[in-house]
């Protein structure tokens, strides 16, 4: 669940700072769900990897 949420507050402090800069409702979007699955996906890799 941390995880989850992380990726989530990551997620939309990048889509505000993108829709802050750019005025851009919809590359704001993109750019928070973007952040958000990596965001997810390299903290699973590194609990993978650290296996």
């Amino acid at each position: 669940m941390p995880l989850f949420l992380l990726g989530l507050a990551l997620g939309a402090i990048s889509g505000g700072v993108t829709y802050g800069l750019s005025g851009d409702g919809q590359l704001a979007g993109i750019v928070t769900a973007a952040a958000a699955v990596l965001t997810w996906l390299g903290l699973a890799t590194l609990l993978i990897v650290d296996d």
